[in-house]
């Protein structure tokens, strides 16, 4: 099945159903690659909310469908023909080793790379700026996207060696916020510090066992929220400036995770640039 304007006009038979030897759907499986993403400029969207999301972006490009999602979600699919967006109809099995997901809804897109190289015009477009420190979870990167984007952040930054932005499921923690946000990615924390120090930022790392915490520091003027690895934080060789800040804590816990930080600390700053 290829491009259509309106899916209700498909008729699909057992011959046109693609199986999982397919090589479009071989090509598809591919994606599951980091390299092969980034050598395409291509990756993977999952489940029926996240590709309505790369369908109104225009930027899906094929779509993967069981027959029996394809009989219950009419109108998605019939929005996405409208588009020329091809729509293939597929095994079962096919669609669940493209998902990468214990339990696929049905439906898989092919859909250009939303995160690009950081570029200086995005720092300068912006005033309340996340940045990934080599966060390596992509449960807590998709979650920290999806903060950030709650948060009314301008821009989200994957920087060092941050999971791939793209993996499946850092999109599906991200829970469509990777669609609505400007994110960029960058090799060097360090670089990326530096330069929106230099753009006047105020730079704030996130640390649990900082003496300063958010009741002393200007989160309304522009600045930079840092959140770092899992395991060992934000070094100071990745941190050349900025100032250590930690998060009150009343109880016995020692710590927070990074994503449930981050929540915190962006919406610290969401309250202080809204408040009149």
């Amino acid at each position: 099945m290829s491009k259509h304007h309106n899916y209700e006009t498909l008729k699909s038979t057992e011959e046109n159903v693609l199986t999982i030897r397919s090589t479009k759907v071989s090509r598809a499986l591919d994606l599951l690659n980091k390299k092969d993403r980034e050598e395409r400029a291509e990756f993977l969207v999952e489940g029926s909310h996240a590709v309505e999301e790369v369908v109104d972006a225009n930027l899906a490009k094929q779509i993967f469908v069981t027959r029996n999602f394809a009989r219950a979600n009419n109108e998605l699919l019939s929005k996405a023909a409208s588009k020329r967006i091809s729509i293939f109809e597929t095994e079962d099995i096919a669609v669940e080793k493209l998902s990468d997901t214990l339990s696929p809804q049905g439906i898989v897109a092919v859909a250009d790379l939303v995160v690009t190289e950081l570029e200086e015009q995005d720092l300068i477009d912006s005033s309340f700026i996340a940045v990934l420190s080599n966060v390596r979870d992509p449960g807590n990167a998709g979650a920290i996207i999806r903060v950030a984007d709650a948060a009314g952040a301008d821009l989200v930054i994957f920087a060092g060696t941050s999971v791939d932005p793209h993996n499946g499921k850092v999109v599906r923690a991200s829970a469509g916020s990777i669609f609505n946000l400007k994110i960029r990615k960058n090799k060097q924390v360090s670089e990326v510090l530096q330069n929106v120090n230099d753009l006047g930022f105020n730079v704030y790392i996130a640390d649990g066992q900082a003496e300063k915490n958010w009741a002393n520091i200007d989160l309304k003027n522009k600045h930079v929220w840092v959140f770092g690895n899992e395991a060992w934080g934000v070094s100071d060789e990745d941190a050349p400036v900025g100032e250590r800040v930690s998060i009150p804590i009343f109880g016995k816990a020692e710590s927070l995770n990074v994503a449930t930080a981050a929540a915190l600390c962006l919406y610290e700053s969401a309250k202080s640039i809204h408040s009149k």
